[in-house]
């Protein structure tokens, strides 16, 4: 019995040293993803935080939104969703380019997929750092970038903001 236990042993390690070597090439790049996601993750707990401030009473009278400006977990499954795509993608432009198209020379595929998710990333976070903030750049930014406040708030911006200029009416009068 024990002899089919190091058999087993043995054969997981081989595995894990292939999967390791298999791996091993794209870890700087997947490190630099991982970087880029952390990045986006924290900027868009930031964004929630301060729409939540900026709009915190009306966001209370209406039943509507569910913003309370903390880290949810479906949002953290969300980074992890794309943390193993852009693995599985970087991983694959890899060893298509050192397997299928090594014929072709030095293309760097994993490193140019690296690139574009790392430059949506970046997008991302400049979208999350302009949202709800009334700096000159935000502002700048906002006409070039998405406002991500209807995201936050969970119904249409505009339709939000009359709904507060009807009530802030309702008190002048």
């Amino acid at each position: 019995m024990e002899g089919y236990g190091q058999i087993i042993t043995g054969f997981a390690k081989a595995v894990a040293g292939m999967v390791v070597a298999w791996v091993a090439p794209t870890l700087p790049y997947l490190a630099i993803c991982v970087l880029a996601i952390a990045v986006d993750c924290f900027t868009a707990w930031r964004c929630n935080r301060r729409v939540y401030a900026k709009y915190r009473e009306a966001i209370k009278k209406n039943p509507n939104i569910r913003l309370d400006g903390k880290l949810k977990s479906q949002h953290m499954a969300k980074m992890i969703n794309d943390m193993i795509v852009i693995f599985l993608c970087v991983l694959l432009a890899y060893h298509v380019e050192g397997t299928l198209l090594q014929h072709l020379g030095n293309l760097h595929l994993a490193q140019y997929v690296s690139a574009i998710f790392c430059v949506v990333q970046f997008v991302s976070i400049i979208e999350n750092e302009s949202t709800g903030s009334n700096a000159v750049w935000a502002k700048v930014m906002q006409k070039i970038v998405a406002d991500k406040t209807e995201r936050h708030l969970g119904i249409k911006y505009k339709e939000f903001l009359k709904q507060t200029e009807k009530e802030d009416e309702g008190k002048n009068v």
